[in-house]
């Protein structure tokens, strides 16, 4: 589903340093780097400063790039899904490559890490720790602390002006459909950093398990916790690899540093006994309540303590966070997982890798015993912030950057640029019938210098803004068409249509048939003052109380003890802070 949105007229060359000028737009450049897409795409909306009697504004843009390319000076945390071809670097790339040469923005990096078990956070606190310069720009997705943490050093500047003068049309569109965007990032009425768009429902949990062991242990789907019990007995004592050994278990966990987690995810449990624990739900009486002290959660930790005892769970889940807690599954031991709905294209690949003919299938989160179900929602069109620094010599060159990938790639036109892809030989290629594939293990010819076959090289992931740009409601209301059987009209379609595999689009359909069950974190606004203050003491007290009881080394009770400390040491202060704020948002 599209929206209508205003287009201008794409810039062509006319002479080398001269240009014929017309309103609110100009002329562009078309060199292209080696192996790089082929033009620049048309220029959407810029609401930007005003044009002189040369076509420039004052920032020196001419409506469709830089007439002298700018710096933009950024940190980056490479995931485990970026792939490069051989001699090709984050500082180095077809998109660094292509946005310098049609935007005129060049983007260098202070340092780049390889982002496993929060390095790119840890390095951020560091920097933020020791007073160091920030760079031009800090784009960041994960804890909202961290987030607060990077607004309060004062690094940073208020971005509403320059949302309001310089975002396009789609942008702002895409924004305004969640009324409470701007709120984790407001301080005193002003927006402090920009919000990556996500997809919608992007970040729902499903139950994922291995079909090829339900098969050969012929279970059934689970429906309830119950269920899933009598499958994790199996997976743990009836042999499903047929190794002939006792060394599989039913759930691969990873609750390291939170409960609450995008992917080995355990949150849903507590859904299942009414709460989720580290947010703040809303309950009977209107008021916000934290998830983690609610009764729903001792019965959630005394059946992990059952599944602990068991072998249900490995006892090192203790120790694995999200990504690391995955790898149960991608390396053939566990045989069930929660996470979203994308896993399929990321990690488990790698369990196609490591266990060859290997099947998974998505199934629904099942209910507690008393029939509810709940998992986690997330912010449904939010997936990261991006901070400018006050000291940026051209802080709307970011948005220019972003409102570039709204125009261009996150639905583009057919025959456009991006039509297949970001560029031919990387995420794309052409057979010699002129149909498009995206599988360089069975087409190496068709792209060159890849350094690793078994996944795809995609450029847009190397952007600033993490995945180029995503119009909310695009990849369900795709998604559930392809489900559905229908043909794929746009290139969107069409590249969703070729890139995700069968059982992502089931698991969308189950996302979709189960919205119901998501549980909202009612609590959106910035760090309360003894948030700032207690937080880490309190994170401390309930993740090792947690901890101690899954693991036995203390009777569930141990829970309402913690409780009461959880309160008496700054909660229950953070809780009338809450409500506070909610009652003030609320008006």
């Amino acid at each position: 589903m599209r929206n209508s949105w205003k287009k201008v007229l794409l810039l062509s060359l006319v002479t080398v340093l001269a240009f014929t000028l017309a309103a609110c737009s100009g002329s562009n450049t078309n060199n292209k780097p080696s192996n790089s897409p082929t033009a620049a795409p048309t220029e959407g909306t810029d609401n930007g400063a005003a044009a002189t009697d040369s076509g420039v504004d004052a920032t020196g843009w001419d409506g469709s790039k830089y007439t002298t390319p700018i710096t933009l000076s950024t940190v980056k945390g490479i995931g485990t899904n970026y792939f490069f071809k051989n001699g090709e670097t984050m500082e180095n790339n077809v998109l660094h490559t292509y946005m310098k040469d049609n935007l005129g923005i060049d983007v260098k990096y202070d340092w780049v890490v390889t982002d496993t078990n929060d390095a790119y956070k840890t390095k951020l606190r560091l920097m933020l720790s020791s007073g160091e310069k920030m760079p031009d720009v800090v784009t960041y997705r994960g804890d909202l602390e961290t987030v607060n943490m990077l607004i309060d050093s004062g690094q940073f500047m208020d971005v509403g002006e320059l949302f309001d003068q310089y975002a396009g049309d789609k942008y702002k569109q895409a924004v305004d459909l969640n009324a409470d965007t701007w709120l984790p990032v407001v301080r005193d009425g002003k927006r402090m950093a920009l919000p990556v768009l996500d997809y919608a429902y992007n970040d729902d949990m499903v139950l994922w398990l291995r079909q090829d062991w339900m098969d050969k242990l012929n279970l059934q789907a689970p429906k309830t916790v119950a269920d899933l019990e009598v499958i994790m007995d199996a997976f743990v004592n009836q042999d499903p690899d047929g190794n002939g050994k006792k060394d599989t278990i039913g759930l691969a966990l990873g609750f390291k540093n939170t409960f609450l987690n995008w992917m080995s995810d355990v949150s849903w449990l507590f859904g299942a006994y009414g709460t989720m624990p580290g947010q703040w739900n809303k309950g009977a009486d209107g008021a916000l309540a934290y998830g983690s002290i609610d009764p729903g959660a001792k019965q959630a930790l005394a059946t992990l303590k059952t599944w602990m005892d068991k072998g249900y769970i490995s006892k090192d889940s203790g120790l694995k966070d999200d990504v690391s807690g995955s790898e149960f599954f991608t390396k053939g031991q566990a045989g069930a997982i929660v996470g979203r709905n994308w896993l399929p294209d990321w990690p488990f690949g790698d369990l196609i890798n490591n266990v060859p003919g290997a099947k998974y299938k998505a199934y629904p989160i099942p209910a507690g015993p008393d029939g509810k179900i709940g998992a986690q929602s997330g912010n449904p069109s939010v997936n990261g912030w991006m901070l400018v620094n006050k000291n940026a010599k051209n802080p709307e060159a970011l948005i220019r950057y972003y409102n570039f990938f709204f125009d261009n790639w996150a639905n583009p036109e057919k025959g456009s640029t991006f039509e297949n892809g970001f560029a031919e030989g990387y995420d794309w290629a052409k057979l010699p019938d002129g149909t498009i594939t995206k599988e360089p293990e069975k087409y190496p010819d068709l792209f060159p210098d890849y350094a690793d076959r078994t996944h795809l090289v995609e450029p847009i992931y190397y952007s600033l803004t993490f995945e180029g740009a995503r119009i909310p409601s695009l990849y369900a209301d795709t998604m559930i068409k392809i489900g559905n059987g229908e043909a794929p009209t746009t290139p969107y379609e069409a590249q969703t249509a070729a890139v995700r595999k069968p059982e992502n689009v089931d698991a969308m359909k189950i996302v979709m048939e189960q919205k119901d069950i998501r549980m909202k974190n009612y609590f959106q606004g910035p760090l309360t003052e003894t948030m700032k203050q207690k937080n880490e003491l309190l994170n401390k007290l309930l993740n090792q109380t947690y901890s101690k009881i899954i693991y036995g080394q203390s009777p569930i009770d141990e829970f309402d003890k913690m409780v009461e400390n959880w309160k008496k040491s700054g909660g229950e202060q953070i809780t009338k802070e809450v409500n506070d704020w909610f009652a003030s948002a609320s008006k």
